[in-house]
């Protein structure tokens, strides 16, 4: 796997958003998308329900943008067809943009967008991308953003869900060894084809950019299905770890944290959590304090920790603020056996863990989710799953026909 590379300066990386900073004064700041009245949720319209976007910006003036809603195929590719782009439903314009209330230069205005609306609509049940863009110039794009339509479900996605031990590998320790099973069955109607199923795509909590596959083209002995009857499949999604709770940071006390600089925590410097991995989260979500409290505020914020003695490999801090996606600009620093990055974050709760991965010529291997942060049955984890379908519907496309969530249960 190659690491991204990142276009100009990377600014902040929040949920499930790339934000890119353009050839002029403007930076978007904490870009997020999440459903309406639930900040740390799963950013899904379901059933006609919203999605919220909302960032902040630094810069001089109000900017002449808009938010292009485009649908994309299984690999997050836009289409270009006439027949899946609606001109006249998928485009917010006109955005309004309150002034922040707190001091600083780090940001200046603030928008929040609930959609669908009267302007954009999501007809289609599929991926979606949204584009923060230049009204004179839709090259000049300042961020971008990925979430789910379910519209309708076309037939029923029937889950089992079991706690079991690794299959094909003696684990040592044997913490390492629990993991869980996943199978969703689904029964076609008589107007669907079999052969047009895509795949199963499984979502744990927010990586979207990592997700749990099932493809029909593809199988081996932990992503597989069956043909069950006709028009009946199972998919099956084994050796999952459940891996260990996230850890969070929390900025929201002004005595503990202030600008321009702190730490994530005053409690000691941060270490493993293989052998403790419980704890509570946000199922890898954040909460920010409201942008209209004058305390809403920017501040760079060290990470620090210290792993088992003689532990020189590479470590990349990883959270709600970077997508839980994994960037260079995140690899921390060692020295002297302590692990250190700063970055900077806005006031809130965020959701966060050490990652270790094999980093070479810029590319990524044997990521490691549970080696600093441990492995459990206790610990809880949301899972979205989606059933693709080729539909012939307005010129073809990939389709969501089923739909569920799930989540995991204390063994």
């Amino acid at each position: 796997m190659k690491i991204k590379s990142i276009k100009n300066t990377l600014i902040i990386i929040l949920l499930s958003f790339i934000t890119i900073t353009a050839q002029d004064s403007y930076e978007i700041k904490s870009l997020r998308v999440f459903q309406t009245g639930n900040q740390t949720s799963f950013p899904i319209s379901l059933l006609g329900s919203k999605i919220t976007i909302e960032f902040d910006i630094k810069g001089q003036g109000n900017p002449n943008w808009e938010i292009v809603f485009l649908l994309c195929d299984n690999d997050w590719q836009p289409y270009e067809s006439g027949l899946l782009i609606d001109g006249l439903s998928n485009t917010e314009r006109n955005l309004w943009f309150e002034t922040l209330p707190f001091r600083g230069d780090r940001a200046s205005y603030h928008y929040k967008g609930s959609f669908p609306n009267e302007n954009v609509k999501f007809p289609l049940s599929g991926k979606w991308m949204f584009f923060i863009q230049d009204i004179y110039n839709s090259d000049l794009v300042y961020g971008e953003g990925k979430f789910y339509v379910v519209n309708e479900t076309a037939t029923e996605l029937k889950t089992t869900f079991s706690v079991k031990r690794m299959e094909g590998r003696n684990i040592e320790p044997a913490v390492f060894g629990e993991v869980l099973n996943i199978k969703a069955s689904v029964s076609l109607p008589d107007s669907l084809f079999a052969d047009r199923i895509q795949n199963v795509e499984i979502i744990e909590n927010r990586k979207i950019e990592d997700p749990i596959l099932i493809d029909k083209s593809y199988d081996n002995e932990f992503r597989y299905y069956e043909i069950d009857d006709i028009n009946s499949y199972s998919f099956f999604a084994k050796n999952i770890h459940p891996g260990g709770a996230y850890r969070q940071v929390n900025l929201t006390s002004r005595t503990k944290h202030s600008p321009p600089k702190t730490s994530a925590h005053f409690d000691g410097i941060e270490v493993s959590n293989k052998f403790s991995p419980s704890g509570r989260d946000y199922y890898g979500g954040s909460k920010l304090v409201d942008y209209q409290n004058t305390y809403s505020e920017y501040m760079d914020v060290e990470f620090k920790i210290r792993p088992p003695e003689g532990y020189y490999q590479n470590i990349f801090l990883v959270g709600s603020f970077t997508n839980w996606d994994i960037y260079p600009e995140f690899r921390m620093e060692e020295k002297d056996g302590l692990f250190t990055t700063t970055t900077e974050l806005k006031r809130g709760v965020y959701d966060y863990q050490y990652v270790v991965v094999n980093f070479k010529n810029n590319y990524l291997s044997n990521i490691d989710w549970i080696e600093l942060e441990g492995n459990s049955w206790s610990t809880k984890r949301n899972y979205y799953i989606f059933l693709f379908y080729e539909t012939e519907d307005e010129g073809g496309y990939d389709k969501i026909i089923a739909y569920k969530q799930i989540r995991s249960k204390n063994k």
